[in-house]
């Protein structure tokens, strides 16, 4: 019976430890395109995983439960579907980056920004903090190999800086941190081994570049030394 007691004992304590360790772990959740997904590279290499490689060992646990990017999605389709599966991952942490796809196709500034408006909002609501959703702005893909394939003659230098006009001011609108990564992709473009196998899409190197600028906000985000 002492035996029994002990083990029954032991295992309410390895239940109990299981348990604050999940609590004292961020749910970490990626919303995007192709650039959160990692086309053309490993998973393992994707910026998202490579910030939640750098969060965890500087001693902030975090467990990356999804990566939803997925190639050539605008921002309407990441409202219809990588939004809804918000409500069953229950995300502590949020990360979004969307909107080459969008310029891409023509939309519209007005239409844009209704999209991202439903987008900040949507993941806002099934955070329990909602200042936890970190914003990240479009790339120039434009000066990669393969970039001006892309252009259908217009410029996409004025087109995606436009959309991140609008994904910043959203963003103040509702206090959240934002991570200027578009300047940072231009100066990679002249830079060796930037770009993956299909000379369009960041190589591992150019999101470790990305990373050494989102690690230190989303460090401080989750750490709770941002207002």
């Amino acid at each position: 019976m002492k035996c029994r007691t002990i083990f029954s004992s032991g295992v309410v304590l390895i239940l109990l430890f299981s348990s604050a360790s999940e609590a004292d772990t961020f749910r970490y959740v990626a919303v995007g395109d192709s650039y959160t997904l990692g086309t053309g590279v490993d998973a393992r290499e994707s910026w998202p995983s490579q910030l939640t490689a750098n969060l965890n060992a500087s001693g902030i646990a975090v467990d990356l439960a999804a990566n939803l990017g997925q190639t050539g999605w605008t921002a309407q389709q990441a409202i219809d579907g990588e939004l809804p599966l918000l409500l069953d991952l229950k995300p502590d942490f949020v990360t979004l980056l969307i909107g080459v796809n969008d310029w891409i196709r023509g939309v519209s500034s007005r239409i844009f920004t209704l999209r991202i408006q439903v987008l900040m909002d949507g993941i806002r609501k099934h955070l329990p903090d909602p200042k936890k959703l970190l914003v990240i702005t479009i790339p120039d893909f434009s000066c990669s190999p393969r970039g001006k394939t892309w252009g259908y003659g217009k410029s996409a230098v004025n087109g995606i800086h436009r959309l991140n006009k609008i994904i910043k001011f959203e963003a103040a609108l509702r206090n959240l941190p934002v991570v200027e990564i578009y300047s940072l992709s231009q100066e990679a473009c002249s830079q060796e081994k930037m770009f993956a196998h299909d000379e369009l899409h960041p190589s591992a190197r150019q999101y470790s570049r990305w990373v050494e600028s989102i690690f230190p906000i989303a460090s401080d985000l989750l750490a709770g030394k941002t207002d």
